[in-house]
């Protein structure tokens, strides 16, 4: 068992390569961090990229937007960026890594899953925390057009559980292209997550949760009838949501089944290709406890940190354009293990081609 104080692999943060994180004195604590960042200090951001619908099989379909820097060539490394629960390609912290990962001569595909965002319609399925079998048509799709490239998933929140999961089954479905993984956030055990949101300080972020979730499913529903008839009145927290529609749409038996499917930390100790995994000790619905509990093997480094919320990490000093702190690590580690230039001069990426149906 690794734990966050015993011998990880080190990492640039860990050596001083790379700043540790510092919060913002205005922004301390898990809750502020997370708040903060997700709906404070956020500006326009664009990446120019072009639509491709890819086929993940019975007839249901992915959106994905896929951004090529001006000095990419085939060959050259490629980054798929997977949202978390209810985001999409869009959400501010996929686009702010792309454009980092942009800057550094990276290719990104910045995914939808099942439904979300500008996918929604063209698949009758939703996402789930364990639907690995979607990213695997991606990887096929990615290797096509970029051959011999080097690619790496990250994942934020579901979507860091989501590429573990992928990385953790690579011995027997090997990702085309799979060269290392990075998750942000990932809630490795997922009945432990469950539980967390469930306290009563965290019963704004679970319902707001089930507020998004009941919209998206009665949208689905209202768009493909030949779903049948769903009744969520009932549902009033995250486990209860997975125990109605999740489980049984998604043939587990019941919440319970699902979340010991698809848990990505029983799982780490499978993972062989190098990454890195990002957790704060202070996030208020995914556990530290679960990182300290898990076994990380030799080339999968975890930064286990003492603040910075979900997905927040607002930083006391800019790094670059701004004070994400999360987006530049991860844009830093990839620049290292790859071997890359970094800095922040303005990305130029070029027009991907017509919008395709892979």
């Amino acid at each position: 068992m690794s734990t966050a104080t015993e011998a990880l692999p080190v990492t640039p943060a860990a050596s001083g390569a790379f700043p540790a994180f510092e919060p913002h004195p205005w922004i301390p604590g898990g809750h502020a961090q997370t708040i903060v960042g997700r709906y404070l200090f956020r500006t326009r951001l664009h990446l120019p990229s072009t639509p491709h619908e890819i086929d993940v099989g019975g007839g249901d379909r992915l959106l994905v937007l896929d951004a090529i820097p001006e000095r990419w060539a085939p060959g050259g490394p490629a980054a798929v960026l997977v949202h978390g629960l209810s985001g999409c390609a869009r959400s501010p912290y996929v686009v702010r890594l792309a454009i980092r990962l942009a800057e550094q001569g990276i290719r990104t595909v910045q995914v939808n899953l099942r439904n979300a965002g500008e996918g929604f319609g063209i698949a009758r399925g939703i996402y789930h925390s364990g639907r690995t079998e979607d990213l695997r048509p991606i990887g096929r799709w990615l290797a096509a057009r970029a051959e011999g490239s080097p690619v790496a998933w990250i994942g934020f929140s579901l979507g860091a559980n989501l590429v573990l999961k992928l990385a953790a089954e690579a011995p027997d479905h090997p990702p085309d292209g799979l060269d290392c993984v990075l998750a942000a956030n990932p809630p490795l055990d997922l009945h432990a997550s469950c539980r967390q949101i469930q306290l009563p300080a965290n019963r704004l972020y679970d319902q707001n949760f089930i507020r998004l979730l009941r919209a998206d499913v009665a949208k689905l529903h209202a768009r493909f009838p030949e779903l049948g008839p769903v009744d969520l009145s009932g549902v009033a927290s995250l486990y209860d949501f997975d125990e109605a529609y999740t489980a049984p749409r998604n043939g587990f038996q019941n919440a319970d089944h699902y979340y010991r499917e698809c848990s990505a930390g029983p799982l780490l100790e499978r993972i062989a290709v190098p990454g890195l995994v990002i957790h704060a000790e202070d996030d208020p619905f995914i556990p530290a406890e679960a990182f300290r509990n898990a076994s990380f093997p030799p080339r999968l480094a975890l930064e286990l940190i003492p603040s910075g919320g979900h997905l927040g990490y607002v930083s006391r000093s800019k790094l670059g354009r701004d004070r994400r702190w999360l987006e530049a690590r991860l844009a830093a580690w990839l620049a290292q293990h790859w071997g890359l230039p970094q800095g922040d001069a303005p990305a130029r990426p070029r027009d991907g081609g017509p919008k395709s149906h892979a």
